[in-house]
């Protein structure tokens, strides 16, 4: 009973500790940092530059959504195997609403990995060109500072998606056992 206790604490303090921050990470960027930017205009190219570029915020952000849900997973897998199965596991109302938070959670994941992180590498790359061509004396192509609004529409899109996906995992979370 101690074993599994002590099983029970570690990968808790893993998938809550790590999702604490994933959760917070993403709220504070997409309900501040996102709107900040956007009223600053085109001088917040260098603090995104740096936040996204050399800070590498997304990474970061997705090493945080790895761990917790990897602990999340195995603390998924032991809780189903105790019900006796993913069948028994989902016919309660606690694996259920835990089944639908975790699914949340992985098409938070998915799409940091299949959008955000593409686009901010594109947006990264673009404002490189744009920032050469500049230093050249020359203008930047128009189709690539065309192409800067349509991906910060993209990635804001993204953002706000996957906050609303991690708070639909986080009530989940945290009123399964009380269905």
């Amino acid at each position: 009973m101690i074993g599994a206790d002590w099983f029970y604490i570690v990968f808790r303090v893993f998938h809550i500790g790590a999702g604490i921050a994933w959760v917070g990470s993403v709220y504070f960027f997409v309900v501040f940092v996102q709107p900040t930017s956007a009223a600053i205009g085109p001088a917040a190219a260098p603090f995104m530059t740096e936040l996204l570029g050399a800070r590498r915020l997304v990474d970061r952000i997705l090493a945080l959504a790895t761990v917790t849900t990897l602990a999340g997973l195995i603390l998924y897998l032991k809780d189903m195997n105790l019900a006796g199965g993913f069948s028994d596991w989902i016919g309660t109302a606690r694996g259920l609403v835990f089944t639908i938070g975790g699914v949340a959670a992985i098409l938070a994941v998915a799409l940091v990995v299949l959008g955000t992180r593409p686009g901010v590498e594109r947006l990264l790359a673009i404002g490189r060109q744009i920032g050469q061509a500049t230093e050249q004396g020359g203008a930047p192509p128009s189709e690539l500072v065309a192409e800067v609004p349509i991906l910060q529409g993209k990635l804001r899109g993204y953002a706000r998606t996957g906050l609303g996906l991690l708070v639909a995992a986080v009530i989940a979370m945290a009123t399964a056992r009380y269905w």
